[in-house]
């Protein structure tokens, strides 16, 4: 059976130390210059978040929702536009980048699911590279996917047995960590 192509870059599954992702989700201020998609994988930049680039920079996290701060308290009301709630992504071109903020899952700790963008033969422990690609604006997910290695953005840490996943096929689903996690947040 043939692997359906659905890209939704980055989606937390579990956790290597059994703690809720829920309960891992932060905040952070969003870099100008770019669109975010739920699902894109951030580096931080100059203490923003920026959707990551195709590189072996060290990756902050992935990102979940967005939230815009309310002009008068400067508070961050929840993870949606309050001025168009079926606005799922981050729109640079119509957003003041100050007013915003991501909320994302750390890299530390999280294994994410993932599809591939090219036939791959990899088994746990295997690397696996990012393929940063613009997201879609129709439901607000990112494109993210996985490709070969020279990087070595992610380890492979499972093949999810779903019956419509064959994962030597073109767009099958691994779950990967992050091989370099952002550490500007640790004490």
């Amino acid at each position: 059976m043939a692997n359906v192509d659905r890209p939704n870059g980055f989606r937390p599954v579990k956790t290597l130390s059994g703690a809720p992702v829920t309960s891992l989700i932060r905040t952070i201020g969003v870099a100008d210059g770019a669109d975010v998609f739920v699902g894109d994988a951030l580096n931080l930049a100059s203490g923003l978040a920026a959707v990551a680039a195709t590189n072996d920079a060290a990756i902050l996290g992935v990102a979940v929702g967005f939230g815009k701060k309310d002009a008068q308290s400067q508070l961050v009301p929840g993870p949606y536009n309050p001025t168009n709630l079926g606005k799922v992504f981050y729109d640079d071109s119509e957003s003041t980048h100050t007013d915003w903020v991501v909320y994302y899952v750390p890299a530390d700790d999280v294994i994410f699911e993932a599809q591939t963008a090219t036939a791959l033969t990899k088994v746990p422990g295997d690397t696996v590279d990012l393929l940063a690609t613009a997201g879609d604006t129709t439901t607000g997910r990112s494109r993210h996917e996985i490709t070969t290695s020279s990087n070595a953005d992610f380890t492979v840490v499972e093949v999810p047995s779903y019956p419509d996943n064959d994962q030597t096929a073109v767009w099958g689903r691994y779950h990967v960590m992050v091989t370099r996690a952002e550490q500007a947040f640790h004490a």
